[in-house]
Formats: structure tokens, C-alpha cells, sequence
């Protein structure tokens, strides 16, 4: 398993526990990069435009992710904080109303619950929340957890069910040989393996040494975070401009950014200043909270959007990258599908709308990978 996120030790928890044989390799610590970064909401409605696989997907992940975690806080004595508070979300125009009204509606016809809420209803239900709002949507089922936790959880899950985790240790190339995957070489040495599924979020590409065109950049996104009364805000609270989600302790995550800025993992003044105009039109009691952290990190995205999952053209070489906002989401779906697909040869939901083979990959080398 090339990549020590949650996408990684998600498969290699899975995999383990099927009985098989899985080594983790990590260029630096487990899950230190996007999935400690993300906010840690699970929205599986909200932001989802429209219809189609990909929501499909989102909907199978919601279902199983109770258990999930609940099987991951069993194994390692700890909780994760994943609590079902649902998603507000606050329409300042009407334009942003209509747009959502449409998303509720298609929804609505599929089952999932979804309320429309007047302005004094958002005050009421609300009532740290003094912006200028329209209306506002709210998505009951959406959940939050602390990813934080969850990957800590998480990896203690892997070790418990006979899984190597070896950070600090780069991938330089992957070994091919007559079409099928012989292993990879590492900072620390070869290590011959039948199975390889990179799981390296935004450095999947390996630089351009990965042996099939894998088309995934880095999406900078910058998070503040402040010390807030307890239970200032009822549920995760989110707007064009920005978000906010409160934990249990009273921090309260504010994001975030979208940028093309390669890797460059740097907070900005304006990626700061956007942030806190958002915040505080949503609520000016913010104003008053103390910024205790702050941090930036990178979304692995595709040119789609859409995460890359599935077999490559190399036998034996595999992908699970490119989950861009729903990572922390995606994580245990994302880990059946794939375990599925390794051992079995097929999954139990059609892949196909994310396969890597959209990106028309080519094999660029046999044998031995140059640089």
C-alpha cells in the first residue's frame, strides 16, 4: 500500500482482516497529511450537485460509516467523536436559495431528508447565527467526526489486525515488469510485492513516475481554528464563503480554501482574510473567539473531480486516489470496493464512472522505471 492516509490504512485494515498479508508505506507520519488537515465533516447530500455515481457512491459510504467507526473504536479503545448533528446550510442571495431548492428537490424524490428554513426559523434553531440570510437547507443525516482521532483510531485498527505501517519511508518507482507489477523501490530498498495500490492523495502521480498517466494535483486548502463557548453553534454551519464546525470542547474549525498553488503548503494573507470575511457573516459572535491553530494542506483532486478507483493496465497495480473533499467520507467504501475488487476480481458496486482508464493511461516504461 503506497500512502499512509485514511484512504491507505482504510484498505489495509480491510485487507488485513481478510486474512491477507499488507505492508504500509508512509513517506513521512501516518495520516499527516490531508486526512489530519480536513475538518472532519461527512457530508454525503449537501455539496452533491446533482444525481449520479459519484452521489451513489457518497450514499453507500453514509450507510456503512457508523459501523465503521464503530468497529474502529472497538479495536482501539478510543472514540472518534462522530456525531449525526446534520448540515445547515445558510443561502444569502436567492440565487444560492434556487440552486438548493433544486438540490433538495431531486433528493427529496429519492427519500433523503432535507428541510427548507426561514430566516427567523435559522435565528431560533440557531441563534449564534446573525448574518444576512435568506433562507437556510438542512441536511438531518450529515455527520462530523475529529479526523484527527480517526486516524489514530484508525491505525491502531491496522496494527491490531496484522498490518506493517512503515513511515518514513519514500517511494521512488514502482517495478514493472512484462505488463505486471513486480514490487517497488523505496529510499530504504526493494520490496517485492504482486500487489501495489497507490493510495498517495495529490502525489499519486509520483512526480510522473508512476507506470500509467494518473492526473491528480494538490488543492491547497487553509483552515483556522478557534476556542469558542461550548455549543455555540448547534450544527456544522456552512455558506458560499465559508464553514464552520464546532467539536465537543468547544474549538471551532472555520474553512476554507480551494487554491492551485502546486505544494506550496503556506497560509496566506489572503486565503486568512477570505476566510474570516466568510466567518464572520455568519456569525459575529466569532469575533470574539481566539485563534489557537491554524494550518494548510492538500486535497488530492482529478480533473472531474471524481475520485480514481480501480485497476490500472498494469496487472497487479492498483488506484485509490483523488477523493478531493469527501476523503475522511469515502474512506471505508472506498476500502470494501477496492478489497473486493483485489481478491475477488469485481466489486459489489460498479466502479467503472471512476476508473483510471478515463485518463487514457499508457504504460510507460516495462521493466525498470526511469529516474
Amino acid at each position: 500500500m503506497l500512502g499512509g492516509g485514511i484512504i491507505g490504512c482504510a484498505l489495509a485494515e480491510e485487507l488485513a482482516r481478510w486474512g491477507q498479508r499488507v505492508l504500509v508505506l508512509e513517506r513521512g507520519r501516518i495520516g499527516a497529511e490531508a486526512s489530519s488537515a480536513a475538518a472532519g465533516i461527512l457530508s454525503s447530500q449537501m455539496d452533491l450537485p446533482g444525481p449520479g455515481p459519484f452521489f451513489e457512491l457518497c450514499q453507500a459510504a453514509r450507510r456503512m460509516y457508523r459501523g465503521w467507526v464503530r468497529h474502529l473504536e472497538r479495536a482501539a479503545g478510543r472514540s472518534v467523536g462522530f456525531h449525526q448533528d446534520g448540515i445547515l446550510y445558510l443561502a444569502a442571495t436567492r440565487r444560492e436559495a434556487g440552486r438548493m431548492v433544486q438540490r433538495v428537490r431531486w433528493q427529496r424524490a429519492r427519500g433523503l431528508p432535507a428541510e427548507r428554513w426561514s430566516a427567523a426559523e435559522i435565528r431560533r434553531r440557531e441563534p449564534a447565527v446573525d448574518g444576512r440570510f435568506v433562507c437556510g437547507f438542512f441536511f438531518p443525516t450529515e455527520a462530523q467526526l475529529d479526523n484527527g482521532a480517526l486516524m489514530d483510531v484508525l491505525a491502531a485498527a491496522c496494527r491490531l489486525a496484522g498490518a506493517v505501517l512503515r513511515e518514513h519511508t519514500g517511494v521512488r518507482r514502482v517495478l514493472v515488469s512484462r505488463g505486471r507489477v513486480r514490487g517497488v523501490a523505496t529510499d530504504r530498498g526493494q520490496i517485492d510485492a504482486p500487489v501495489v495500490v497507490n493510495c498517495l492523495g495529490s502525489w499519486a502521480d509520483m512526480g510522473g513516475r508512476f507506470p500509467v498517466r494518473l492526473p491528480v494535483e494538490p488543492a491547497r486548502g487553509q483552515i483556522l481554528v478557534f476556542q469558542g463557548p461550548r455549543g455555540l453553534f448547534r450544527r456544522t454551519l456552512i455558506s458560499e464563503r465559508a464553514y464552520a464546525v464546532q467539536r465537543r470542547d468547544g474549538r471551532l474549525l472555520v474553512g476554507s480554501t480551494i487554491e492551485r498553488a502546486g505544494f506550496e503548503k503556506a497560509l496566506t494573507l489572503g486565503g486568512i482574510h477570505s476566510i474570516l470575511s466568510g466567518a464572520c457573516r455568519l456569525s459575529s459572535a466569532l469575533e470574539r473567539c481566539p485563534l489557537v491553530d491554524a494550518w494548510a494542506g492538500f486535497r488530492p483532486r482529478t480533473p472531474d473531480g471524481l475520485p480514481s478507483m480501480g485497476k490500472t493496465s498494469v496487472e497487479g497495480l492498483y488506484v485509490a486516489t483523488g477523493h478531493f473533499r469527501h476523503g475522511i467520507l469515502l474512506a471505508p467504501i472506498t476500502a470494501r470496493l477496492m478489497g473486493q475488487l483485489i481478491l475477488r476480481g469485481h466489486s459489489s458496486f460498479d466502479l467503472s464512472a471512476f476508473s483510471p482508464s478515463r485518463f487514457q493511461p499508457v504504460l510507460r516504461s516495462t521493466g525498470r522505471l526511469r529516474g
